[in-house]
């Protein structure tokens, strides 16, 4: 059986777990706090689908979220152009007293170098970190 390689990284937010899990179910503020992941402000077309330019998979992606903000699952979906979604990114809100936990599961591709996994898990840090600024207010 093959399986992947993957992290989960965490960020605790001192914000209400309702307020988080909003705002993570809504695809059009991703790149408020996403700013190294995306280049520029998601668009709806006319079908209702999210677009969003992303460097990484070669420019205008695909972007939905799946979101029981009820139970706090956010599963995000990409797919470059009219290509399929892939697997979801899988993240999960957990109560913590007056705040929230957000982990963020990631998954290493097969064929991705070492240096670029480790890259990108930096880059999901201070991605959650924004994100974590973006509600301390």
């Amino acid at each position: 059986m093959q399986t992947r390689i993957t992290e989960t990284l965490k960020v605790t937010i001192g914000a209400s777990f309702e307020k988080v899990a909003k705002d993570l179910s809504n695809p059009l503020t991703h790149p408020e706090w996403g700013t190294e992941f995306f280049s520029g402000p998601a668009e709806i077309d006319e079908e209702g689908t999210v677009w969003i330019d992303v460097p990484a998979m070669g420019g205008k992606t695909r972007y939905e979220v799946k979101a029981d903000i009820e139970r706090g699952i956010i599963d995000l979906y990409l797919a470059p152009g009219d290509a399929p979604f892939g697997q979801p990114l899988p993240v999960r809100l957990i109560h913590n007293g007056d705040g929230v936990d957000v982990l963020w599961t990631l998954s290493k591709m097969p064929d991705m170098p070492e240096d670029v996994w480790q890259q990108g898990l930096a880059s999901m840090r201070r991605e959650l970190e924004n994100l974590k600024r973006r509600h301390s207010n």
